[in-house]
């Protein structure tokens, strides 16, 4: 009797004694871990946002780096899905023992950052030259040379409980301990049933969903997870098609499938698709029962027909392909805004910091009301993912052909509304999925954030110096330019046509919107967007002789041209950030205790001479701040946007010589804008006051600012960074995910 309770204790002990990976490790790695290492970015290739890319471990090889030849795609759950696979392609492990004392890379890092806790100098990640050390020799050497750079990188310690949760973990063989769940909901069988069906028709219309939804992680409505839709050999989904871009040529019979995606969700990545018993049979109305202008056929895999829609999918009634884009509009900009990329500069440099997005409504879009018009201008919708990810060098830099086909279609649809009896008026601006909701989409805001941006609905900010208005063809061709045909392991000709090749969309996009101007003045506001004794040359602008069927009643005519878009589509302007003619500034208070004292005195710290103190920190690494003021009963978190002002965004580099920080403005936001914060900021109630004052009146000296700016080296860093990421979680529990901490500012106390 006694053995059995001796036997009990023993069991009971090691039992309590077990570490879980689900329920131990995975939440100190989601919080420590992961806001680093979970996209392309991480450092080493390094992905702790699941178990198995943890055992995929690290590689020596940069995604993000200039080269001739493409790379092998290194696509967690796609191109390798055992750890032999990962070692074939120059993975190395990073928890494997490499001593007797079951030392691994990972652990040997956390130890080095418990004996050497100070951040010391600056941290940029992204920028560092790192060795990513595979074996025993490389870290020691590592850390020997960069004591300070243990893990975390450049924050905190983690938690001596924390710490040794993560060292036993790993000394007794980092085993995981997660349960895969298979199961799928009736639901989702429905849909999985409507993309296999065999029927013509069914498969070129799953073959359109799939190319547009690829990168979506999918909401469905009775299940509390995300999906992935992905081509499989199999009917499980283990068997995935590993094609470099979703409309390659599989090897065999395939099927279109439904995979939780089990990762961690890290917001950078995450563009909700929203499914709902409704969305099949939106589907079927708008893809099966329409009789479509040909008789379906199967597509060719061949590049030159499959990587351009408005050429591969021809087929689909064209009315039906731009509804299916506007029924999701957020998400289809977020997709190239956000991108297939994680790490964006040279993409990014592309478009302005910030502006707006409008759309031509369908009924009034005589790119597809003329059913012969894209067909005609094939060779003129022409796009640079035809020639691959292995670009020639002289076909990266055949700028002339596209500005001579540019011209030839710009020429072409300015005849093509030219004769039209409702010419150009508001009508035909489409007034969003939700017209009388606060949350429409018929607006959408871009905040560009060096090298990341964001989508968001509504007019955010003040009038921006640049709007769009996108038809048909342009939306499709952002798409697969930036999306489906963009290939991060590509060449780096790849990516530079594809870079120019977005001057050109940009500049379309603008095009569209300055034709609801007076024709005399285009030109002009055009160039005012584009200066520089060089631009003249490398932009391509074909203004039309058309009339606008607008009155204007001002000579501001672009802003009251967006102002009226913005009365159309019943879209509400920025109650911090739009200034009226009549605005004057309010006088600071001694105590500030509401959210419409602290909201007046946000306003105008957005006045272009409001920012003339604190301009020295616009810059690459201090554009976006998460800022938390305690008031006694309520916590306010709004985001601060520092919007630099380009003179043109027509060049590839030199990016630094055509900002004008004498223009720059500030954009302030209730609650959070973008997935990279630069600085957290905390204010006590009490100190308000004071925060305003030194905002306003900012003598250049840093230290003032210390007490409120929560610098990376700080011991209440994690506990700061918990609280936004928190209440972020909760106050949109779909769309948030995990921020990004490699981009914050890169400078500690030390």
């Amino acid at each position: 009797m006694y053995f059995r309770f001796f036997l009990l204790f023993i069991s009971s002990f090691c039992f309590a004694d077990t570490i879980s990976f689900t329920k131990d490790i995975k939440p100190i790695l989601d919080n420590r871990c992961v806001v680093c290492h979970s996209c392309y970015n991480s450092p080493c290739q390094t992905k702790f946002s699941s178990y198995e890319g943890i055992d995929r471990g690290g590689s020596k090889t940069t995604i993000y780096e200039n080269r001739i030849k493409p790379i092998t795609p290194a696509r967690m759950f796609i191109d390798a899905t055992t750890t032999s696979q990962w070692r074939e392609k120059g993975f190395y492990s990073i928890i494997e023992p490499l001593n007797k004392n079951n030392d691994s890379i990972m652990s040997l890092l956390l130890e080095q950052k418990q004996e050497f806790p100070n951040s010391k100098g600056s941290y940029e990640p992204e920028k560092d030259k790192l060795t990513c050390s595979k074996n025993f020799e490389e870290i020691k050497d590592f850390i020997s040379k960069k004591p300070y750079h243990g893990m975390p990188y450049g924050f905190p310690a983690l938690s001596e409980t924390e710490h040794k949760i993560l060292i036993k973990w790993l000394k007794s063989g980092a085993k995981n301990d997660e349960i895969k769940d298979l199961e799928k909901s009736n639901e989702m069988k429905l849909f999985e049933e409507f993309l296999n069906n065999k029927d013509i028709k069914h498969q070129i219309t799953a073959r359109y969903i799939y190319e547009h939804l690829f990168l979506a992680h999918i909401k469905f409505e009775d299940n509390d997870g995300f999906y992935e839709l992905i081509r499989s050999y199999d009917k499980q989904g283990l068997d995935p098609v590993d094609t470099r871009l979703p409309y390659g040529k599989p090897l065999k019979e395939f099927y279109y499938v439904f995979r939780k995606i089990d990762a961690t969700i890290v917001h950078k990545t995450h563009m909700v698709y929203k499914v709902n018993k409704d969305t099949l049979k939106r589907y079927k109305e708008l893809f099966i029962k329409p009789k479509w202008p040909k008789t379906p056929t199967n597509i060719s895999y061949e590049p030159l027909v499959s990587a351009n829609p408005l050429t591969a999918f021809e087929q689909i009634p064209l009315e039906s392909r731009y509804n299916f884009l506007l029924d999701d509009i957020k998400y289809f900009i977020m997709t190239f805004i956000r991108g297939p990329v994680c790490k964006g500069q040279i993409a990014l440099n592309v478009i302005n910091d910030h502006f707006w997005i409008a759309f031509k409504d369908p009924k009034y879009d005589e790119t597809i009301l003329n059913k012969e018009f894209i067909k005609q201008n094939q060779k003129n919708l022409s796009l640079p993912n035809e020639y691959g990810s292995d670009t020639s060098i002289l076909d990266s830099f055949d700028f002339v052909k596209y500005d001579k086909v540019t011209v030839d279609y710009y020429k072409n649809k300015n005849i093509l509304y030219k004769n039209k009896h409702h010419k150009l008026n508001l009508k035909t601006i489409w007034k969003g999925n939700n017209p009388n909701s606060k949350n429409n989409d018929a607006i959408l805001t871009i905040y560009r954030h060096f090298d990341s941006a964001s989508v968001h609905n509504g007019a955010l900010g003040n009038i921006p110096k640049t709007m769009w208005i996108i038809d048909y063809p342009l939306l499709e061709r952002l798409y697969y330019s930036l999306v489906a045909g963009f290939d991060v392991f590509g060449n780096t000709q790849h990516k530079i046509l594809v870079r120019k090749y977005m001057d050109r969309l940009r500049i379309e996009g603008e095009s569209n919107f300055l034709e609801y101007l007076p024709k005399q003045k285009r030109q002009k506001i055009f160039n005012s967007w584009y200066q520089g004794l060089l631009v003249k040359y490398f932009v391509t602008y074909t203004p039309s002789d058309n009339f606008t069927n607008i009155h204007y009643k001002t000579k501001n005519y672009k802003n009251e041209l967006i102002e009226n878009i913005l009365e159309y589509t019943n879209t509400k302007k920025d109650g911090i950030n739009y200034i009226k003619e009549n605005h004057k500034k309010t006088a600071l208070l001694d105590k500030y205790n509401k959210k419409e004292q602290i909201e007046k005195s946000l306003k105008d710290l957005t006045l272009i001479d409001s920012l003339k103190t604190y301009k020295e920190f616009s810059s690459s690494n201090f554009n976006l701040i998460y800022v938390r003021f305690k008031l006694k009963n309520e916590d306010l978190v709004y985001s601060i946007v520092i919007n630099r002002w380009h003179d043109n965004v027509a060049f590839l580099f030199d990016e630094d010589e055509r900002l004008d920080k004498n223009k720059d403005t500030i954009n302030i936001i209730e609650g959070f804008i973008g997935s990279y914060p630069n600085y957290f900021v905390v204010v006590e109630e009490e100190d308000i006051s004071e925060f305003f004052n030194i905002l306003k009146n900012y003598t250049n000296n840093e230290n003032e600012l210390n007490k409120f700016f929560i610098r990376r080296d700080e011991k209440r860093f994690w506990e700061t960074y918990d609280w936004f990421q928190k209440i972020f979680n909760k106050s949109n529990p779909i769309e948030a995910g995990l921020f990004d901490l490699n981009r914050y500012y890169h400078k500690t106390f030390n």
